[in-house]
């Protein structure tokens, strides 16, 4: 696995460098080609925020966005959580991919027989028993979008109570969302036109 990493407001050491490696090379296991992931380390400045060690971590697999973020008080607990999540994420792919790739041959090979290694076969029985819970469509909803600024719309979004809230930038005429984001501020999402 080749991983390039970054830092923000924090001393790159290569044993923390060398930790992550070591954390994430766990996830490449699941793949025979390497896989390229892009890693930000980060400590928050602000005082207030108690989980200000940040660890972000992208893979592109097959053209597929893999991608993981945990904040603790402490780097090597944050690599940790983001390691496990990610080799979560590719293994629920990979599962994912093998299930459909494996549909309708006659020898009825399963994602777990394909893929699996031994010490690791409850664990991917377990995420196939979950990935038969999909999540439904329950619900559908139309509202009419207005013409505002971000400004507007992140108060709008404060007044409903919601996480987000859609509409069109009367700035740019393009439908945009704005959400609220982890460190109390909010974000902003446009397309890329």
């Amino acid at each position: 696995m080749h991983v390039t990493v970054t830092g923000r407001n924090i001393d790159l050491t290569t044993s923390l460098k060398d930790y992550l490696i070591d954390k994430l090379k766990r996830a490449q296991k699941h793949f025979d080609h390497p896989l390229d992931a892009t890693a930000l380390l980060s400590v928050a400045k602000n005082p207030s925020i108690a989980q200000n060690q940040t660890a972000e971590v992208t893979l592109k697999v097959n053209g597929t966005v893999i991608r993981g973020e945990e904040s603790t008080e402490n780097m090597y607990a944050s690599i940790d959580l983001v390691a496990d999540k990610i080799e979560r994420q590719l293994r629920k792919y990979k599962t994912r991919y093998w299930e459909r790739a494996t549909k309708g041959h006659k020898d009825g090979a399963s994602a777990v027989d394909v893929g699996a290694e031994e010490d690791d076969d409850f664990s991917v029985q377990k995420a196939i028993k979950f990935d038969d819970i999909k999540p439904k469509m329950v619900r559908s909803k139309r509202f009419p979008l207005k013409p505002m600024k971000p400004e507007e719309a992140a108060s709008h979004m404060d007044l409903l109570g919601h996480d987000f809230f859609m509409f069109i930038n009367s700035e740019s005429g393009h439908v945009n969302t704005v959400y609220h984001r982890r460190d109390g501020n909010y974000g902003l999402i446009e397309p890329e036109v």
